[in-house]
């Protein structure tokens, strides 16, 4: 409201300039600010732990960007992070073990996993499970300390027996001590994202009994641990639940993961309310967690308890899907952890970009740069989430245990982890206790519903039908992060040359494959080409100069183009024209021919404030560059489309 009160000033002000005044134009603004003052009483322009938006949703806190990022060259290091942070790498059972009959194989085998099928070999994943010393190898070679792998709960209980599966736990036993020995720990997971069929078949977490089955699981699992001592050293944590609120979302209230029962409109509109689904599926998580911390804690074992987190930097498009955005971080950001708060050892962070909300859908804005699964990249998201995080739940230590990006060419993850690194040096400078970092993933593997399309690794995998069938290729990144891990640094070099090979790429619009179907959501069986972006998203890139003095027309206009303002007057009209269509559609039954003849009136009014804001928009960025001549004409345009 303050924003659109200083506009109206300055362009009275300009108007009074040129000896002109306008009564039509006083009024569209005022009713612009109208609008404005009933989106402020709904909350819709509240700050939220990440910063406060402007009128289309970016973020303007600043942030901390520590001078020596910006003035050190050459082999200078801009960010070290010592003796006790570790470095890590990941996987999950569901993305790499061959010989595992789980709920992703069979929902694969139904063709609800797509880029399966056209992919050769695709049951064998990355043969973790008969082949473990390939990604163990890799990844000690990437000076990984920590290596993230899980305990798949399908593999041990096949049959939801009372007692676990000894052959199937010591091979996992095998595989955790071949760890130790190549010099790293292991983070083992139990739950990530892959449901026991013979639970799912019963409501999964949305039945009670889910918590029992859950509990007899992880204590025959951090049982075998404790009471095996070479097995205890080589643990480095457990985290009970992978993201819990993306696997009950996409499970229980979009029918998109396995079992994949679609749910019926009734279901869907009341899965989110206090009594659907998601709540009693987060809340039934949220007891197995429990259950499994407080048995650690009654053995004494010294084992640390927590959960990951998918958090991302949530953000509006528009004005208009501020109250998405709001909801969004409301059902999702500290829901579980709130829940678990007094009962996590540590908390886990998944972090991969920021969602830019269009409506109920994400969208994909054509100035954004991506990644081949369709995660916008942001890495001053990450700075805020911590913050967030560390400000809510302050004292508990924070891993970073997802963070990666699907990028086959291997142009964007380099300069992505640099800069996702920088964030998280520049979150501890400001006192966020985050103790390490676990980058996703080492090898191209099966990445959920979405199948072999998007390429996380920082090795290639190259899966072809003749023996051997997977052969693999580290790429340049792989070198990068081995470099930086057995450091602790990040250097000025290594930045620079990182953004260098991006620039050199966007600045030719060169092509790439991307694996995110155009409504935002959809995945893709085979990738698609996509301009590398000409943004720069580096860490801080987006925040102006210390001390840098802004002027009027600067903050009313520097970042908000006039393709942002036609944006945001086309959905205003569109919002408007929407609201009178659904009311004409509740109502027809009812309302004679006055009324109606009223709704028509109220139609033609909406097409033209579409046409007055689409003409205003031309004005204000005529405003914007002073040519008043211009000004004058484009406004008595809009005057009259008015």
């Amino acid at each position: 409201e303050i924003r659109a009160s200083t506009l109206w000033t300055e362009i009275r002000w300009r108007r009074r300039e040129q000896g002109e005044s306008s009564m039509l134009s006083r009024g569209l603004l005022v009713g612009a600010l109208v609008l404005l003052r009933h989106a402020a009483a709904l909350g819709v322009f509240e700050s939220t732990d990440f910063g406060t938006p402007d009128l289309l949703g970016f973020y303007r806190e600043r942030l901390h960007v520590p001078e020596r990022y910006a003035a050190a060259a050459g082999s200078e290091v801009i960010a070290h992070f010592g003796d006790n942070f570790e470095f890590g790498l990941a996987t999950a059972p569901a993305h790499v073990e061959d010989a595992l009959h789980d709920a992703w194989l069979d929902f694969a085998r139904a063709g609800r996993v797509v880029a399966f099928n056209n992919t050769a070999r695709p049951e064998e994943r990355t043969r973790f499970w008969t082949e473990p010393e390939a990604e163990l190898d890799l990844a000690a070679g990437a000076g990984a300390t920590i290596f993230r792998m899980g305990a798949d709960w399908t593999r041990l209980f096949p049959d939801g027996a009372a007692e676990m599966d000894q052959a199937a736990w010591a091979r996992y036993r095998e595989i955790m001590l071949m760890c130790h020995e190549r010099g790293m720990r292991v983070m083992l997971t139990l739950f990530h994202h892959s449901l026991p069929p013979w639970l799912g078949a019963v409501g999964g977490w949305t039945n009670s009994s889910s918590v029992r089955h859950f509990e007899t699981f992880a204590r025959a699992v951090l049982g075998a641990i404790g009471a095996d001592e070479p097995l205890l050293r080589a643990v480095h944590s457990v985290i009970t639940m992978n993201e819990p609120h993306v696997f009950a979302m996409l499970t229980y209230c979009a029918g998109l993961w396995p079992p994949g029962s679609e749910p019926s409109t009734f279901d869907s509109l009341r899965c989110f309310t206090p009594w659907g689904a998601y709540a009693v599926a987060m809340a039934n998580m949220a007891r197995g967690h429990r259950a499994a911390h407080e048995f650690v804690a009654q053995l004494g074992l010294r084992l640390r308890v927590g959960a990951a987190h998918h958090v991302p930097c949530y953000n509006a498009k528009t004005v208009l899907d501020r109250p998405t955005q709001r909801m969004s971080e409301l059902l999702t950001t500290f829901h579980f952890q709130d829940l678990i708060a007094n009962a996590s050892d540590f908390i886990g962070i998944n972090y991969y970009g920021q969602e830019i909300l269009d409506g109920a859908s994400v969208a994909l804005v054509a100035s954004e740069e991506y990644s081949e699964a369709g995660r916008a990249i942001y890495p001053d998201g990450l700075f805020r989430v911590l913050v967030a995080f560390g400000k809510r739940y302050a004292g508990v230590p924070i891993f970073i245990t997802e963070n990666g990006i699907a990028d086959s060419t291997d142009v964007l993850r380099p300069a992505y982890l640099v800069e996702h690194l920088l964030a998280v040096r520049a979150a501890i400078d400001v006192g966020v206790p985050v103790r390490a970092y676990v980058f996703w993933t080492i090898t191209d593997n099966l990445e959920w519903a979405d199948g072999y399309c998007p390429k996380f690794g920082l090795v290639a995998m190259n899966r072809t039908d003749a023996p051997p069938g997977l052969a693999r290729e580290p790429r340049a990144s792989y070198e990068l992060f081995g470099a930086i891990a057995r450091a602790a640094d990040v250097t000025a070099e290594q930045r620079s040359a990182a953004w260098a090979l991006v620039r050199s790429h966007a600045r030719r619009r060169a092509l790439r494959p991307f694996c995110r179907a155009a409504d935002g959501k959809g995945a893709l069986s085979e990738p698609v080409l996509r301009r590398f972006s000409r943004r720069d998203w580096r860490y801080g890139a987006r925040e102006p100069a210390a001390g840098r003095a802004a002027s009027v027309e600067q903050r009313l206009f520097g970042r908000v183009n006039a393709t942002d303002w036609q944006q945001l007057a086309e959905r205003l009209a569109g919002s408007w024209a929407a609201s009178a269509s659904t009311l004409q559609h509740a109502l027809d039954d009812e309302l004679g021919e006055r009324e109606r003849a009223a709704r028509a009136a109220l139609a033609e009014l909406s097409e033209g404030v579409r046409a007055g804001l689409a003409s205003a928009s031309d004005a204000l960025e005529t405003l914007r560059t002073g040519a008043a001549r211009d000004a004058s004409d484009a406004m008595s345009r809009a005057e009259a489309a008015a």
